[in-house]
């Protein structure tokens, strides 16, 4: 035997985890870390009563998902903290002021904001925080509370993936197991039209087709410059920092684009607006430069291009945590290979270690510039607790629920039903499955541990593109995201429609809907027409 048969109850028995995931989320209205502790439980009953497992196997196959969701955490909790921190000390603010006062054209701050700030903000940490930043800005501006909202939803989703460092990403390419070299910047390559539809989204939801006439040579633009830097850093070696170095370039682009015949003149109705006043309402007597607030980031990204130096990946090389994991095969004949530095902290080739170092030496700057507040450190990490225990309790349950599935051969059998089922037509459905992950859980990693594994199985057993249909799951799942209540929700709590999410949904699911459209054409067209891409 080489694993479970496959017939309709064994199916069934496998699918009946994620199913119960899915119904726990959507109609019994459970958190994720209570739905996440039930799938794992349930996928560990099956594995040991119905598909061979011995106590043994299950035992390694947690730790296995522990390990990964270490891997995936220690880089949302380092992000999400330096993000707390910098708000603490009034750094975000002065970010926003300046992308707020570069343009005093509502679509360029619209543009600047919605898309390209929001995106930044997703790049160095995620759970919401983009639209919960950048939506208040828009209103300061004098945007509609819910079409705030709906741009700063629309106009991240493409930088999910790569954003909270990374943290996504790395989710997929750990559990597929596909080298890094080849994910990613195949990867980035997908990604190129989203970004530029995204931002002509933007512009449609700031003022229809007349303004999306107006933006088009800017946007398109701005958006290959940002999917080509995407596409460099993929290639490069610097996924983490492949969101938010594209949207610091997109914005100076759109900056200064909007000052050169590319952007025709404002009609009357789009007036000129003051910038945003600082996020407590009150004016700081000694508001912090821009170059100043930002230096953590900038920290960071030379500090991750430093890393690709290939002298200094030699030298560290070694310098990491990691754990072995045995082979063994259940009582159908599963075989599970053994695993050596599974999910490996590298020094210098892992970005919590990066992001760490930048904190460590941003706040002894900031302590020399008297910038410094003595309780900043203290209340960052609570906030940061409180941000990410119910994500860290969630991710880790769903994280060892996909790998006992798939170390007990759930999956395989899985993907060989959703195979003969779709047959030639899945790579259009791939995308949508990925929208299902993170609409259900609100997170694109969550996402990706679910159902990457399924995914690559089923490319594996229809003999189409792995790369493609892994990089579409994500793509998918990334761009779908704000869709997810729980970011929905965020959204209307920030600009004051809490109790009227409706108003936000029906401008934001038509606009998502494109999104994966556009990706499922291209996952068809990269695997009819250049199948050797995509393997």
């Amino acid at each position: 035997m080489t694993g479970p048969d496959v017939n309709l109850l064994n199916w069934l028995l496998a699918a009946s985890p994620v199913i119960l995931l899915i119904a726990a989320i959507l109609r019994l209205n459970w958190s994720a870390p209570r739905a996440g502790a039930a799938a794992w439980l349930l996928a560990l009953a099956l594995a040991l009563l119905v598909f061979g497992a011995a106590r043994d196997h299950v035992a390694i196959a947690s730790a296995k998902g522990l390990s990964l969701a270490v891997f995936v955490l220690t880089i949302v909790w380092t992000s999400v903290y330096l993000f707390n921190l910098l708000h603490r000390l009034k750094g975000i603010d002065a970010i926003g002021q300046a992308m707020a006062a570069l343009t005093s054209d509502r679509l360029v701050q619209a543009l600047l904001i919605g898309w390209g700030f929001s995106s930044f903000i997703q790049g160095i940490t995620g759970f919401g925080v983009p639209v919960a930043v950048s939506a208040p800005l828009l209103i300061m501006l004098g945007f509609p509370p819910a079409r705030a909202a709906a741009m700063a939803l629309v106009g991240h989703g493409w930088a999910v993936t790569f954003g909270s460092m990374g943290s996504s990403y790395y989710t997929i390419q750990l559990v597929t197991g596909i080298e890094g070299e080849a994910l990613a910047p195949h990867m980035a390559l997908l990604f190129a039209p989203v970004i530029v539809v995204s931002g002509m989204l933007v512009a449609h939801i700031q003022g229809g087709l007349a303004a999306l006439r107006r933006s088009l040579p800017i946007v398109v633009v701005s958006g290959a410059l940002m999917a080509a830097a995407m596409y460099v850093l993929a290639w490069a070696g610097a996924p983490q920092i492949a969101s938010t170095v594209p949207a610091v370039l997109g914005m100076a682009a759109l900056a200064l684009l909007a000052r050169t015949p590319l952007l025709p003149r404002a009609a009357a109705n789009d007036a000129p607006r003051k910038p945003a006043p600082a996020a407590d309402g009150q004016p700081d007597a000694r508001p912090m430069h821009f170059l100043l607030a930002f230096m953590p980031y900038l920290l960071l990204i030379a500090l991750s291009a430093f890393s690709q130096i290939p002298a200094v990946k030699e030298a560290v090389e070694n310098i990491q945590w990691s754990l072995d994991y045995p082979a063994f095969v259940t009582a159908q004949g599963f075989a599970v290979a053994a695993e050596e530095n599974y999910a490996p902290l590298r020094i210098l080739n892992h970005p919590a270690p990066l992001i760490f170092f930048s904190i460590v030496v941003s706040a002894a700057v900031y302590a020399l510039t008297g910038r410094w507040r003595p309780r900043a450190a203290r209340e960052a990490m609570r906030l940061t607790y409180a941000q990410t225990l119910g994500s860290t309790i969630g991710v880790t349950t769903m994280v060892m629920m996909a790998v006992v599935m798939a170390d007990t051969g759930m999956t395989v059998l899985l993907a060989r039903g959703v195979a003969a089922a779709s047959g030639p037509l899945f790579p259009a459905v791939s995308p949508f499955i990925g929208l299902l992950g993170s609409f259900m859980s609100g997170s694109n990693t969550n996402s990706n541990v679910m159902f990457g594994l399924l995914q690559l199985e089923t490319a594996r057993a229809l003999d189409i593109g792995a790369v493609t249909i892994s990089s579409v799951q994500s793509i998918g799942a990334s761009v779908g995201s704000p869709m997810a209540p729980a970011k929905v929700l965020v959204g209307a709590a920030v600009v004051g429609l809490a109790g009227k999410e409706r108003d936000i949904f029906r401008i934001v699911i038509p606009y998502i809907l494109v999104l994966v459209i556009l990706i499922a054409v291209e996952a068809l067209i990269v695997i009819r027409l250049f199948p050797m891409l995509s393997r």
